[in-house]
């Protein structure tokens, strides 16, 4: 009499769970006992009535635990696969971060070099300024009485040099508004790679 187990039985039969397997190993050594001619039939039904029992809580608790361990494999991959988009994305964020820290630097430096040239010019524009106002010959008193005037050097020096004090101020304030912004940018930069990362780092844990 030839068994009939069907196509791909082996491959059927090797991804089956060990403890399965042995159910129907069992199986098969009772209806090899039942064709022995010494068996005990009242005997043998009973007992293989609680074998197939046992059995069948066997083969239901094997395939529970397969189902279990897939289930969990297939988390761990997916918490693989979610860690490595997540590096991924981090990288890029790092690399964006960079960039921008790149450019924000250089647009610094072009902010401080035309202040630097803004200041020196300021200061050329008022050394020949200055240069226009000579001391005065000495000249006999001016009479405001009869309209004549007379501006002290002291008074023009003095005037001047609080034109340059403003205008060193001013270029120094632009200065430090430009290193403001430039923080403030960095912080924002900072802060949204924060809640980037936060965002992405928790992974599912469904079983």
């Amino acid at each position: 009499m030839a068994l009939n187990v069907g196509q791909d039985f082996k491959k059927r039969w090797l991804d089956t769970p060990e403890a399965v397997r042995q159910t129907f190993v069992d199986d098969l050594n009772r209806i090899c006992d039942l064709l022995s001619p010494v068996t005990d039939i009242p005997n043998w039904l009973d007992n293989d009535q609680r074998q197939m029992q046992v059995a069948q809580l066997k083969v239901e608790q094997a395939y529970a635990d397969l189902k279990a361990q897939l289930i969990e494999e297939a988390r761990l991959r997916k918490q693989l696969a979610l860690e490595k988009s997540l590096a991924e994305k981090r990288a890029q964020q790092q690399t964006y971060n960079s960039a921008l820290i790149k450019d924000e630097l250089l647009q610094f430096e072009q902010q401080k070099h035309t202040l630097q040239n803004l200041r020196q010019q300021i200061d050329s524009e008022i050394l020949e300024y200055s240069d226009k106002y000579t001391k005065n010959p000495d000249t006999p008193a001016i009479d405001y009485a009869n309209g004549q005037f007379r501006v002290d050097d002291a008074q023009i020096v003095s005037e001047l040099e609080s034109v340059r004090l403003r205008l060193e101020l001013e270029a120094e304030t632009q200065i430090e508004q430009a290193v403001e912004a430039f923080r403030h940018k960095l912080q924002i930069a900072a802060k949204e790679e924060i809640e980037y990362i936060l965002a992405n780092s928790n992974f599912s844990a469904e079983k």
